[in-house]
């Protein structure tokens, strides 16, 4: 039994707590199309979400550069979300590869304005899924702990 899923693709990489796993407490289901084609919803785990998206990469109407509204997404860069990752190996959490797990903003404009303004409307399976704030490892550590000693 997996604790967590992952899954990466080229610059970012996502985490999602098993509902089963000893992170359970974490996991979370939301509804979202994932499938344009089909238009189905789905309940489907939610993630943490790490890219190695550039900043600042939009200028206001007075040229002062700003950051893309997907930044707002993010659990952090890649390199954030595999020091995540070997941290929570670490405290021996179950990390399994799964290769359906959608990765959003991978088509995400960072140099386009309008790209930035509908990202809701463009991109709305990224806000279905994805967490923004990162636990404390160590934290998760304790109440893994806890849990095993009650039982849960």
């Amino acid at each position: 039994m997996s604790d967590v899923f992952i899954n990466r693709l080229g610059r970012s990489l996502v985490v999602a707590p098993s509902d089963t796993g000893r992170l359970s407490f974490l996991a979370e289901r939301r509804s979202a199309v994932l499938n344009k084609d089909s238009g189905e919803v789905e309940r489907v785990l939610a993630r943490w979400v790490f890219a190695d998206l550039p900043g600042r990469t939009l200028k206001d109407a007075w040229g002062n550069p700003y950051d893309h509204q997907a930044h707002h997404l993010l659990a952090g860069s890649l390199a954030d979300g595999e020091r995540f990752l070997a941290e929570l190996a670490e405290i021996g959490v179950t990390i399994a590869e799964e290769p359906q797990l959608f990765v959003p903003l991978k088509t995400v404009e960072l140099h386009d304005e309008s790209d930035s303004d509908l990202l809701r409307e463009r991109h709305a399976r990224a806000f279905a899924v994805a967490i923004r704030r990162l636990p404390r490892v160590s934290d998760l550590n304790t109440q893994i702990h806890d849990s095993d000693l009650i039982g849960q």
